[in-house]
């Protein structure tokens, strides 16, 4: 019995993706942090249809998940940024990575931007990313300088009430 199991585990061998990945939101957390740090171990099965499927299925769903556990709100969230070693993706499916397609492994959200792409349009829908993120001053000179004054307020703010 022993020899068999271990034949099955011989035949399936998984590769996981090591994904380091930053979390930025509009409020800040008990510590007066804006961001959240963290890793995530996604398995990579020979059989991925492509990247952009791979984190629609396996990468996004944990964002939420990750944003309860941090007592985050998901509609708070202006940024995700991702690092990894992405050729492991290409190895283990033959297919390009998301690098290989060009895209910075980095999605913005918020409202009033002009310059989402579709797939960042279509995660706001889907789970609501950063619909309470004003991003109309995204461009404005004026209203960037307005927006940080504002966002150092709410900085002393959360850092005063956690004293």
């Amino acid at each position: 019995m022993q020899d068999l199991f271990d034949e099955c585990n011989e035949s399936e061998s998984v590769s996981f993706l090591n994904i380091d990945v930053i979390l930025t939101f509009e409020s800040y957390n008990s510590n007066g942090n804006s961001q959240e740090y963290f890793e995530l171990l996604i398995p990579i099965s020979e059989t991925e249809v492509s990247a952009i499927d791979f984190f629609n299925t396996n990468f996004f769903p944990q964002i939420v998940d990750i944003c309860k556990i941090a007592k985050r709100r998901v509609e708070d969230l202006s940024k995700i940024s991702t690092a990894s070693n992405w050729n492991i993706f290409e190895e283990t499916t033959n297919l390009d990575s998301l690098t290989k397609l060009g895209h910075s492994c980095k999605w913005f959200f918020g409202n009033g931007r002009n310059d989402l792409d579709s797939w960042e349009l279509e995660l706001i829908a889907k789970y609501n990313f950063g619909i309470d993120v004003d991003m109309s001053w995204i461009g404005n000179p004026n209203l960037t300088q307005k927006y940080f004054e504002h966002l150092n307020q709410k900085y002393l703010l959360a850092l005063n009430s956690s004293k």
